[in-house]
């Protein structure tokens, strides 16, 4: 039986690393299909309307993703209604007092999808 030793090695982060790191070629495909992914799973655990609801304001149509370059590399982002009109979107996330002054609840749809996203 042969015992193998293990070699150490040191790991050093020097300040500005993410930002060299997100800046190289190829990051921005990855960025973007992460962030495609975000949106589907924010899109398909997002509450359906009822069935009285107006079309047009379906929480999956108010959902959106891009991909940007910045100083600091490429980033992704999930946009949650860029119209002011319908704000719906947030309040089934984070709950509401309805009319009546009970409390409803949120939903955490989009929480939810974070942490499905997450890396380990």
């Amino acid at each position: 039986m042969t015992e193998s030793k293990s070699s150490r090695t040191k790991l050093v982060l020097h300040t500005g690393w993410q930002r060299q790191a997100l800046a190289l070629p190829g990051v921005r495909e990855l960025v973007a299909k992460r962030t495609g992914e975000l949106l589907h799973r924010a899109v398909t655990d997002a509450p359906r309307r009822g069935h009285g609801a107006l079309p047009w304001n379906a929480i999956k149509k108010n959902l959106e993703a891009y991909v940007r370059l910045d100083h600091h590399g490429w980033f992704g982002n999930v946009v949650i209604e860029d119209d002011p009109k319908v704000r719906h979107t947030m309040l089934q996330e984070l709950g509401f007092t309805s009319p009546r002054g009970r409390r409803v609840k949120g939903r955490r749809y989009l929480k939810g999808a974070l942490l499905k996203m997450r890396a380990e």
